[in-house]
């Protein structure tokens, strides 16, 4: 049987215009994943980076949220390897801009294909990530908003 492995919340809004934010201002805030890469592979070029959202962001969506969750821009720019992800079971993205028809899979175990699907840009979705998935099929860089609560207890693989 496959786990319910996304969800659409339109309930959830939009964020503004005014609060969405360039890939280059985006670049200009420090790279939080950038030490967790180094421990993974040092000689790397990074595909993916995590950049702590701004407080007018964290203040729109607190209503939503609340304070025990984490606010951060992604931004990949290609294929990312199958894994789980590192402190955290699930989160919610909000993808500005999506880096064209890009696929999020999802795997078994065995690493088997066992769902796929191409979310939507400015609408939220909340996808588990404690299940071996990745995302595939770029063509320009994917900008989106993550939000998640902290898990510790979340240990990452990359396969």
């Amino acid at each position: 049987m496959i786990p319910n492995l996304y969800e659409i919340h339109y309930e959830l809004p939009s964020i503004p215009e005014e609060l969405h934010k360039s890939e280059c201002d985006i670049r200009k805030i420090k790279d939080e994943f950038a030490d967790r890469r180094s421990e993974i592979d040092p000689n790397s070029k990074p595909k993916y980076t995590l950049h702590t959202a701004p407080p007018e962001i964290k203040d729109f969506l607190l209503p939503y949220f609340g304070e025990q969750y984490e606010f951060a821009f992604q931004l990949i720019t290609s294929d990312l390897p199958i894994h789980k992800d590192f402190g955290r079971r699930s989160c919610f993205n909000y993808i500005f801009s999506s880096g064209g028809d890009v696929s999020t899979n999802w795997y078994d175990d065995n690493l088997n294909q066992i769902k796929n699907i191409v979310f939507p840009e400015n609408t939220w979705h909340k996808i588990k990530v404690d299940t071996f998935h990745n995302v595939t099929n770029f063509t320009s860089t994917r900008i989106a908003l993550s939000v998640w609560e902290k898990d510790e207890t979340a240990m990452g693989v990359i396969s």
